[in-house]
C-alpha cells in the first residue's frame, strides 16, 4: 500500500465521519421541533375542548337580547318585527336604535332622529 492510498482512506474516513456527525446535529434537531410540535399540539387540542361550550352560551345571550328587544317594543308600544330578522345571522335583525332613538314618537311624544 502506498502513502497516496492511506491518505485516500484517510480522507474518506474523513468526509464519512463528517457526512455522519451532520446527519447526528439534523437527526438531534428533528427531534427538538418534533417535541414542539407536539407541545404545541396538546395546546391547540385543550384550547379547542374549552371552546366547545361557546355555542350554548351564544345561543343564551341571542335570547336575552331578543327579550330585551321585545320589551323594549314593548316599552314604547311598538311591536316587535320579526319579519325583518335574517335567520342566517347570529344578530336580531333590528337595530337596536330604532327603538331607542326611534323612527317614532320617543317618550315624549316629540320624533327623535
Amino acid at each position: 500500500m502506498g502513502i497516496e492510498t492511506i491518505l485516500l482512506l484517510i480522507a474518506v474516513f474523513l468526509a464519512v465521519g463528517a457526512v455522519a456527525l451532520y446527519l447526528i446535529i439534523i437527526a438531534a434537531t428533528l427531534n427538538k421541533v418534533s417535541f414542539t410540535v407536539g407541545t404545541v399540539l396538546i395546546g391547540v387540542r385543550a384550547i379547542a375542548s374549552q371552546c366547545e361550550p361557546i355555542g350554548s352560551v351564544v345561543r343564551d345571550i341571542l335570547g336575552n337580547v331578543t327579550a330585551i328587544e321585545d320589551a323594549m317594543a314593548a316599552a314604547i308600544g311598538a311591536s316587535p318585527n320579526r319579519a325583518l330578522r335574517s335567520p342566517g345571522r347570529a344578530g336580531t335583525g333590528r337595530d337596536i336604535s330604532q327603538l331607542a332613538l326611534g323612527s317614532g314618537p320617543g317618550p315624549s311624544g316629540v320624533r327623535s332622529y
